[in-house]
């Protein structure tokens, strides 16, 4: 019974802590986090969105929070909001997130719900996680959608001689992790900066944990997501794809994205599979740099990406142009 208690004193006083930070972290602004994990750089993203697009307009004192898995649901009750958006920041088809698959769909103290999943319901809209950490701006127009995808197709985005083989960052094991680190190793050094299978301090000691940054300097980058969920599409492949590293991807039933990117410029692999064509692929390339920089320098986008995105931008202003209205 005590230990019971203890556990239930640590985790509310966790929530407690976290919640302060994200306090301090949204300070000065109209827009909050609430039930978040521990704020990054790139929470700012939806943010600035809000504000710095003038979407809050002349309601400059109201407050709009937004919410996400990581606290309990009954929390969502004290948040002193005006408007609320649900941002679905995981996968919520997993055991431990099932719990939110209600998305507050049905609850009228929330205007919208942004996910991953194609629903069809007044208050969603499919806004996946990748679109808003690291490689577009909130702040960003069409022709800067466009700029920033074509700079990212460029040729001068790839390069062979000045990079080292494959850069594999995670936090943690699962069945399938360790194998992949075991088979590429098996063809060059692998560079691990996460906590799982650490061997470099590079991302943190050099490029201060500026993960594009530290990406350039890499042909490879093996970055499976955490789980495979169709249309389960998070910053990871985005992330490679702008550092100009080949990304070697698992997820979303390896179907990422068909609309926007090109998979023909994606070397596919399955977490717990032998991999056997991938792995010869990338020895090839690596060892040749006339093939990698043919395969690198492929089109990474489809043609008209930029459209697409752009029309998630403007659904996602209207939207919130719509809660705005109504508070």
């Amino acid at each position: 019974m005590l230990h019971r208690i203890k556990n239930k004193i640590e985790y509310l006083n966790k929530l407690y802590n976290i919640h302060q930070d994200c306090d301090r972290f949204c300070k000065g602004h109209s827009v909050k986090l609430y039930n978040w994990s521990r704020p990054f750089l790139q929470d700012m993203w939806l943010i600035d969105f809000i504000e710095k697009r003038g979407l809050l307009a002349d309601k400059k004192k109201k407050r709009i929070c937004l919410h996400s898995v990581f606290g309990p649901v009954w929390m969502t009750r004290f948040d002193n909001a005006d408007g609320r958006i649900f941002v679905e920041r995981e996968n919520l088809h997993k055991p431990q997130f099932k719990d939110w698959l209600h998305r507050y769909l049905d609850d009228d103290r929330f205007g919208l719900s942004l996910g991953f999943d194609y629903i069809s319901h007044p208050k969603y809209m499919r806004f996946p996680f990748w679109i808003m950490w690291n490689v577009f701006s909130p702040t960003a127009d069409y022709d800067e959608i466009k700029q920033r995808i074509d700079q990212m197709d460029s040729v001068d985005n790839h390069s062979y001689d000045d990079r080292k083989f494959c850069a594999y960052l995670c936090s943690h094991d699962d069945i399938g992790r360790r194998e992949l680190f075991n088979q590429f190793s098996g063809i060059g050094h692998v560079d691990c900066d996460g906590k799982l299978f650490h061997n470099n301090d590079e991302l943190k000691e050099i490029y201060n944990d500026d993960k594009l940054a530290y990406l350039r300097n890499y042909r490879f980058n093996l970055t499976p997501e955490n789980n495979n969920q169709k249309d389960y599409v998070t910053e990871k492949l985005f992330e490679a794809i702008s550092s100009g590293c080949i990304p070697i991807y698992h997820g979303s039933d390896n179907l990422p994205e068909p609309e926007i990117l090109n998979h023909d410029a994606i070397i596919f692999i399955e977490v717990g599979g032998k991999n056997d064509a991938a792995l010869s692929m990338v020895k090839e390339l690596d060892a040749d740099r006339d093939k990698y920089l043919e395969f690198a320098n492929q089109k990474r986008f489809q043609a008209g990406a930029a459209d697409i995105i752009w029309e998630y931008y403007m659904q996602l202003e209207n939207r919130i142009k719509e809660i705005v209205a109504n508070i």
